[in-house]
């Protein structure tokens, strides 16, 4: 009796199998499509006027810095998205596309705050996605 087929069956289920027990997603972007994800955001963003560049707290700097709080910021920009936009917004659907791209580690602080303020989500939002794209780029290359 030959055993190949099932051995090849096995290492195929468990291959598939490994991802999901890391907390990992089977799911991938070419790193290409990523950055014009993030560029049709960045393009949104700076396509309405935005008052003098303020600089963001060296607290939230840190916050938006923190890769592991990747997915809770995320999560955090997602519903701030409803005060600027319906769910079915460019900006919303392509945020909630990195979702399943995202590691779930346990955060080490709290997500960012973000309110009800254009110039704060957008000024916020700008620095998560260079933290995104830098995570991203980074994980696509090793």
């Amino acid at each position: 009796m030959n055993s190949l087929p099932v051995l090849h069956f096995l290492l195929l289920l468990l291959g598939l199998q490994a991802p999901q027990v890391q907390g990992r997603s089977l799911l991938t972007y070419p790193p290409q499509q990523n950055f014009k994800m993030i560029s049709e955001i960045i393009d949104i963003l700076n396509s309405s006027p935005s008052p003098a560049e303020e600089t963001l707290d060296p607290n939230e700097t840190n916050t938006l810095l923190n890769t592991t709080l990747l997915r809770p910021n995320l999560n955090a920009f997602l519903n701030a998205t409803k005060y600027f936009y319906s769910n079915e917004s460019l900006i919303w659907k392509n945020l909630k596309e990195f979702l399943p791209l995202l590691p779930t580690p346990t955060p080490t602080g709290e997500p960012i705050s973000i309110g009800n303020n254009w110039s704060d989500f957008q000024k916020k939002l700008k620095k998560y996605l260079e933290t995104l794209d830098n995570f991203l780029n980074f994980k696509n290359n090793h």
